[in-house]
């Protein structure tokens, strides 16, 4: 307020205090132990912000000056208005685009271009070109940044006009900078448009619903496309499938053409980018609150879209995060006839949140030396959030249409039948709370190896009665959890056990699980000739590693394990079989 007087001598004196400021502020993309606002914390924040003020990274850890990066960003926009300005004035002293000469006594029969429609049309064809391009091969990435801060200043010189002519085309240029960077979907096109949008919204306010309805439908957009984040269906992924790739059901696959960790990547620089227009808007601005929530409600329809590439670990966490913040949203005043729909968000949250954990967990390793600590900890802020945050349901008793989902004869649109909701959702909750902890030690560990921090004491204070608790709410949620965890968990025998039992107790539920075999096909149950085996006929085919190991001599060559494996490897082709015989003849000797 102060630096805002009229007072040249106090402005002078509060200039000073304020550059001394910003130049003490930093963005550091690394830091970790910082305890500020929860969400300028979280990586993705950090690296959208960075994006957002025009820095060009070259290092993955490197330190952002506010000051000196907005002065520089600042100059960039400013040259280019005066570029598109001195065009304009120039365009109009020259007359328009008429410049020939006209034959004497004749008129010519096109009407002149104005300046608005000649670089309209000059640069939605370079987006449409670069999007044509980038399909094909990498785009010029200096070249896509310079094209997008001219395009967008060319829209803000249109909006300080106040003209109304134009207004088609300006739209469509709009929602080309608005796709083009998820079209093309790689991080430096991806800075590119949080850099242009930053200074849309920053601009030129009123554009805000706008943009945001035209990211919103982009982002759909690349889900219903599988991209990023949401390539649900890629199951080439991993260390196993790269190194181990039998261990996987199904003949190989070749790995893809582009590398789906830049998309994933691309999809994080986004979220912070969502993330940060929500903690703006979420007071102020109802239209675009409702529009981030289409958007989530959109993404967490369904748990099984989304992507378990190891690298997508902390953009995942990071979109479950964003998903509890909009839930906790419950209290403004704006939003409070919507409790009924942000608690069924939440729950689709959760039950997303949790089927990250329905496959066996995987390491990534980049070569970024700070990714895998910026993985950690999103799932740590993640944890975090998560440990303060209240259910939707708690405080106040719901009234009229808020507790009919709390009715124990009705069936929840997420979790199915459920006798007491209330109890149920705790148990889910600190379910997925001890699944996230363990994942965010896991990962800090790939991270910092050497690193001294204990991180494996929660596990001592679980009891076994609270494990078997954890294993049946997971096997209600969805049984792949349940089969995972022992891959999480390898020393813990009650874990097996209670999993052992649920899987035998419901077995017809889970034919097309092979996951599930270990835990019916056992030497004891082979013995026995337990009535367990003849589900094997119908059941799903597992990978050809796992069938090898049904051929050993615990197993006593069974009729119907042999039966089973012999289906399994008849779904490989013959080079696969022929590359595992001498594994093959070696079982089959059974030599003590």
């Amino acid at each position: 307020e102060n630096f805002c007087k009229p007072s040249g001598a106090q402005r002078t004196q509060h200039t000073a205090d304020v550059v001394s400021l910003l130049s003490e502020i930093r963005i550091c993309i690394g830091k970790n132990d910082w305890n500020g606002i929860r969400t300028a914390n979280i990586p993705a924040v950090m690296d959208s912000a960075a994006a957002a003020s025009g820095a060009r990274k070259e290092a993955p850890d490197i330190t952002l000056e506010v000051l000196s990066t907005a002065v520089v960003s600042a100059t960039v926009k400013c040259n280019h208005a005066g570029e598109i300005a001195g065009m304009r004035r120039l365009f109009s002293t020259m007359g328009g685009l008429n410049m020939g000469v006209s034959p004497p006594g004749t008129q010519s029969g096109q009407a002149p271009q104005s300046f608005d429609e000649v670089f309209l049309s000059k640069f939605v064809r370079l987006l449409q070109d670069f999007v044509v391009t980038a399909e094909k091969q990498p785009i010029d990435n200096s070249q896509f940044r310079e094209t997008c801060s001219q395009a967008t200043a060319l829209l803000l010189d249109h909006l300080v006009s106040d003209s109304r002519t134009n207004l088609e085309g300006f739209s469509q240029l709009i929602r080309l900078l608005c796709w083009c960077p998820a079209y093309i979907s790689t991080p430096d096109a991806m800075e590119t448009g949080i850099y242009i949008w930053t200074w849309l919204v920053s601009a030129a306010p009123s554009l805000g619903p706008l943009v945001l309805a035209e990211l919103v439908d982009a982002w759909l957009w690349t889900m219903d496309t599988k991209r990023g984040l949401f390539a649900s269906d890629m199951k080439y992924c991993g260390p196993d499938a790269k190194l181990r790739p039998h261990l996987i059901p199904g003949e190989p696959e070749a790995p893809p053409e582009k590398d789906p960790v830049e998309a994933i990547i691309a999809h994080r620089l986004w979220l912070g980018f969502f993330i940060d227009r929500f903690e703006v808007v979420r007071h102020d601005s109802i239209e675009q609150l409702l529009l981030l929530g289409r958007m989530l409600q959109g993404m967490m329809k369904s748990p099984t879209h989304f992507s378990h590439h190891p690298a997508a670990t902390g953009t995942f966490f990071t979109a479950m995060q964003l998903g509890l913040n909009f839930c906790s949203c419950q209290d403004q005043f704006n939003l409070q006839k919507c409790n009924m729909g942000l608690q069924l968000l939440e729950d689709r949250v959760y039950r997303a949140a949790l089927g990250w954990f329905a496959y066996a967990p995987e390491f990534y390793e980049s070569p970024n030396k700070s990714f895998a600590q910026r993985e950690a900890q999103s799932v740590s802020i993640f944890v975090h959030n998560l440990q303060n945050t209240s259910s939707t349901d708690s405080g106040s008793k719901p009234q009229g249409r808020e507790g009919e989902l709390n009715t124990a004869d009705q069936i929840h649109p997420v979790w199915g039948s459920v006798d007491n909701y209330a109890t149920a959702k705790e148990k889910r909750k600190q379910l997925l709370l001890m699944l996230s902890q363990n994942e965010a030690d896991r990962l800090e560990v790939w991270a910092q190896p050497i690193n001294t921090k204990d991180t494996s004491t929660f596990r001592g204070k679980i009891s076994s009665d609270k494990w078997i608790d954890h294993c049946r709410t997971a096997f209600a949620v969805d049984p792949r959890i349940a089969l995972s965890m022992p891959m999480r968990f390898p020393t813990n025998a009650t874990l097996q056990s209670e999993i052992t039992q649920l899987v035998q107790t419901h077995i017809l539920e889970l034919r097309t699980i092979p996951e599930a075999l270990p835990f019916f096909i056992t030497p004891k149950a082979v013995d026995e000739n337990s009535a367990l085996l003849q589900q094997l006929p119908h059941w799903a085919p597992c990978s050809v590693t796992q069938a090898l190991e049904f051929f050993t001599s615990p197993y006593k060559g069974h009729p119907r394990v042999m039966a089973y494996v012999l289906r399994v490897m008849e779904t490989y082709p013959p080079e696969t079989v022929t590359f595992f015989m001498p594994q093959l003849v070696q079982s089959l000797r059974y030599d003590d």
